[in-house]
């Protein structure tokens, strides 16, 4: 698989945030050329890169930079706008490429040009357009001396690339014929004082956007610098509209439509949401506030990267410590600090049910509310390992403030991380046990039984039939004449055999009670209250109680 693929999000994002800082700290246009081409051919590991200038006048557009070329007449090649790989692109309509070029019937094809990039033994090619403002102003290209097909992901990559050099190379185009007048035409006057307003303006947005991004990837500073540069308030929504961030009062901001201007906010082909103002912006303001979303979009995917890889960290800990493998201390100590745990806390486990909602955002409050704790998605269940004694107010809090059903089976505390594999299984066990019986709450899996052993079993559909069949022909009976015995039979095994106490328990004489045994007795056969089948029959009326209830009404369930 290419390059690219092998390559992390945040190499892709770093590539962007080198862009931006040379759009702040080069002033120099070859130099932003050649960090453009030289990071474009590193991520993508192709062979060469350059990038190309469109000349208006004379209808074509030349390779200004190059990195990787060897020949001469290549790195100096100009071609008519249209013609080949780099004119198609230039003109602006799409990302294009070709894995054998000389061959390509679909390029159009100047002999000259062909004779060029046969000497350079060229056969795959792959660009993108510079377009800034709607304005094209080149391509950034990428070849190979092999055949290759450089997959969507990797031109994508060259294409965010591009709309980051395209604004960098705008800009210092912009800057060096500023200072090229100002020297040596002396015509300072003839620049309006808006344009130039504007381009102070947005060096200066720039600068601090850039230093917000370097500093913390925090959106809501960056929308606060943008709030600052426009006057107007700034709200950040996501892809389904949804409030992200806003510099004004968060009610009024989710209640009211946006009725000012929006930009689109994307990164790497993806729409992350988009930047709204409070009122309609004429153009120059417009363009701060693309300069705004673009930085807000590095924001978003900044903070999101560190999300991920604290969330990675988390999975790779409780992996780790419900494996039973014995770890380094100093290692496990080390790596448990990073998230306030310690090898020697008392450690709760809770296994909660997150399937009502997004396991991301169920994370990020409860880690807040809950604190000094690591949590992950594991198996089918959000698993939470924390050393905070107040664990279960913290989730019963966030559960009911945010309107979510709450199922958790939890265990513990265990004073070290050997016994942590055991109380995930009983907290996983207690878990399914609510499952099972589509029940709500928080059990302890020390209260545990072998009848949720059992029940655990069956959600799992691990529980064989046969083992409650021995109970089949009594519920059949109950079925068929609308009788009582399953019940009768239950409480009988329940209160070791005592007549009277189920009489009083179902409210019946005693000689019905007798009845009702001696048709039990002729229906499952003798023997069925006493050992060996007396345990069987009982764990069977157990699972049937936990399914449908043989216990009287308003009774509790015994915990084992």
């Amino acid at each position: 698989m290419a390059n690219t693929l092998r390559r992390s999000r945040e190499d892709l994002l770093r590539v962007l945030l080198d862009t931006a800082t040379d759009l702040t700290a080069l002033r120099d246009v070859e130099a932003v050329l050649q960090a453009i081409v030289r990071r474009t051919r590193a991520i993508v590991g192709a062979d060469m890169a350059y990038i190309s200038l469109n000349d208006p006048e004379r209808g074509d557009t030349y390779i200004r930079q190059s990195d990787g070329v060897t020949t001469p007449a290549y790195r100096a090649l100009r071609m008519p706008l249209g013609v080949g790989v780099l004119g198609q692109v230039a003109t602006g309509l799409a990302p294009f490429q070709t894995s054998g070029y000389l061959a390509d019937t679909s390029v159009v094809h100047d002999p000259e040009v062909d004779e060029i990039v046969r000497a350079e033994a060229v056969e795959t090619i792959m660009g993108a357009p510079l377009t800034v403002a709607g304005r094209v102003i080149g391509a950034l290209i990428v070849a190979e001396r092999r055949s290759r097909r450089f997959e969507p992901e990797e031109v994508s990559c060259v294409e965010s690339i591009a709309k980051q050099a395209a604004v960098a190379i705008d800009n210092s185009l912009r800057f060096e014929e500023m200072a090229r007048r100002t020297e040596l035409l002396n015509v300072e006057h003839r620049r309006s004082a808006a344009e130039l307003q504007l381009a102070t303006r947005m060096l200066e947005l720039d600068r601090r956007l850039l230093d917000a991004v370097m500093v913390s990837p925090d959106v809501d500073r960056v929308l606060t610098i943008g709030r600052g540069a426009l006057d107007d308030d700034l709200h950040l929504r996501d892809a389904s509209g949804g409030l992200l961030a806003t510099t004004a009062d968060r009610a009024a901001a989710e209640a009211v439509p946006d009725p000012g201007t929006a930009v689109a906010i994307t990164a790497a082909a993806e729409t992350l949401g988009t930047l709204h103002t409070g009122s309609v912006l004429d153009s120059d303001d417009r363009a701060l506030l693309e300069r705004v979303a673009v930085h807000a979009a590095l924001a978003l995917l900044f903070s999101r990267a560190e999300e991920d890889a604290d969330l990675r960290g988390q999975h790779e800990l409780v992996d780790d410590l419900l494996s039973g493998v014995d770890l380094p201390h100093d290692r496990l100590e080390r790596r448990m600090r990073r998230w306030g745990l310690r090898s020697d806390d008392r450690l709760w486990c809770v296994s909660l049910d997150v399937s009502f909602a997004d396991a991301r955002r169920c994370r990020q409050v409860l880690r807040a509310a809950i604190g000094r704790s690591v949590m992950t998605v594991h198996d089918d269940h959000l698993c939470l390992l924390t050393a905070s004694p107040g664990w279960e107010d913290g989730l019963r809090a966030v559960f009911e403030g945010h309107g979510w059903p709450l199922r958790a089976g939890a265990a513990g505390p265990v004073t070290s991380p050997r016994d942590l594999p055991d109380a995930h299984r009983r907290a996983s066990l207690a878990l399914g046990s609510l499952v099972t019986l589509d029940r709500d709450g928080v059990l302890d899996g020390e209260r545990l039984g072998m009848v949720h052993a059992l029940l655990d079993l069956a959600r799992a559909g691990g529980l064989p039939g046969s083992l409650t069949r021995a109970i089949d022909p009594l519920l059949a009976y109950d079925d068929e004449r609308g009788t009582d015995l399953a019940r009768t039979a239950f409480h009988y095994l329940e209160t070791d055999g005592s007549v009277a106490r189920v009489a009083a328990l179902l409210h019946l004489h005693r000689n019905t009670v007798r009845q009702r045994l001696t048709r039990i007795g002729v229906l499952l056969g003798t023997g069925w209250d006493a050992s060996p089948r007396r345990l069987e029959t009982h764990l069977a009326l157990h699972v049937r109680d936990a399914q449908v209830g043989l216990r009287r009404p308003g009774a509790s369930a015994p915990p084992g």
